[in-house]
């Protein structure tokens, strides 16, 4: 997906743009219709195209498995509606109409302002890639897609203003002000360089706050785990040994699993399956069956490897406090038992800091004193 949503996004400027007809809908917090429009992008001023082309390139800037997901529809007779509205190009007012007034009735509504349903169709010419990676110019397939978002549209902040005209400065005047989509999707869904009419591509601002009534009512699709949701399922099935796991024996599943997110980043699948956590779990001692029970909901969950482990850092901590090494270095932290009291140690290799103050070598000081 990550190359796929790269190469539409970098289509999306002037020069290379293939949006056809752009139409938008605003709603007020009663979902009120209070304005709507069709226009045609190739007519518009070019200062106006650029301002929608960097809403919809926004919509192609999610990160996969983060805040763009991809969907699979619960219900079929919603998928070929879709294909319709799509092969239309947003050219049937009927048709057209209904799926903005089913957005409209669907998606959640601040009581701040008014939100904007804006909707593009387009047709890219997919171009052949050759054995170097270049573009060619012939182009294989056409693919017909229609990308939509939602944008809150609310009172830009009161403030003053200079007037050189007037050689003054005065009360700026308030506009309502279109603010970059909250959510979005892609219609059908662009895989493997192909149109994918099965799956729907869906963007989410806050990676955590999916709209439900967009995604289950409108689209009719079933809700994406959430990068919270994979989180919580992930360390419910890493914690298996419930506490019986030592520091070494973490240090282990940790380069065993950052091994795995990065074969995956250079992968089409980058879902953690279920197994592979077991695997990991099994190969340090955890017992079989254990593992396999805690680790069965991982699949479920659709785990994507970006949202396991951190490949850069490595942390040990207790509730109020926590320590941090770079990945290639948890060979500094120990555990050691002193005077009958648990520690977490850190082998001072090098400087030593306090919120950016280098501290005093003790052990440098003391052998000076002896020398003395």
């Amino acid at each position: 997906m990550k190359k796929e949503l790269f190469e539409l996004k970098r289509n999306m400027r002037i020069e290379l743009c293939n949006i056809t007809k752009i139409t938008g809908y605003i709603v007020d917090n009663d979902r009120n219709c209070r304005l709507e429009f069709v226009k045609n992008f190739l007519n518009l001023e070019e200062t106006e195209k650029f301002k929608y082309l960097d809403i919809f390139r926004k919509v192609l800037s999610g990160k996969p498995g983060r805040n763009m997901f991809q969907l699979d529809f619960k219900e079929k007779t919603r998928k070929q509606h879709l294909v319709t509205i799509v092969k239309t190009g947003l050219e049937d007012n009927d048709v057209r109409q209904i799926f903005l007034e089913e957005i409209a009735e669907s998606i959640g509504i601040s009581n701040k302002g008014y939100s904007l349903i804006l909707i593009a169709s387009g047709i890219y010419d997919i171009p052949g890639i050759a054995t170097d990676g270049a573009d060619l110019d012939e182009s294989e397939e056409v693919y017909e897609y229609m990308i939509g978002c939602i944008c809150p549209v609310s009172l830009s902040a009161a403030g003053l203003s200079y007037k050189p005209e007037l050689a003054d400065i005065q009360e700026r005047t308030r506009d309502w002000v279109v603010s970059m989509p909250t959510q979005g999707f892609l219609y059908p869904a662009f895989t493997d360089r192909h149109e994918d009419p099965e799956h729907i591509w869906y963007y989410s601002k806050v990676p955590d706050k999916p709209d439900a009534g967009l995604i289950t009512q409108t689209l009719q699709c079933g809700m994406p785990s959430t990068p919270k949701e994979q989180k919580e399922a992930f360390w419910e099935g890493l914690n298996a040994a419930d506490g019986k796991v030592s520091l070494e024996q973490a240090k282990d599943i940790y380069h065993y699993l950052g091994r795995i997110r990065e074969i995956k980043a250079e992968s089409n699948n980058r879902i953690l399956k279920g197994a592979e956590l077991e695997n990991v779990l099994k190969s340090i001692g955890i017992d079989p069956e254990l593992a396999a029970e805690r680790t069965k909901d991982c699949d479920a969950a659709e785990i994507d490897a970006d949202n396991t482990v951190s490949t850069k850092t490595f942390e040990i901590g207790l509730p109020d406090a926590h320590v941090s090494v770079s990945a290639d270095r948890t060979d500094l932290v120990t555990l050691e038992v002193i005077n009958g009291e648990k520690y977490i140690l850190v082998k001072a290799d090098g400087d030593i800091n306090a919120n950016g103050i280098i501290l005093e070598n003790r052990e440098e000081k003391k052998i000076e004193e002896e020398d003395d």
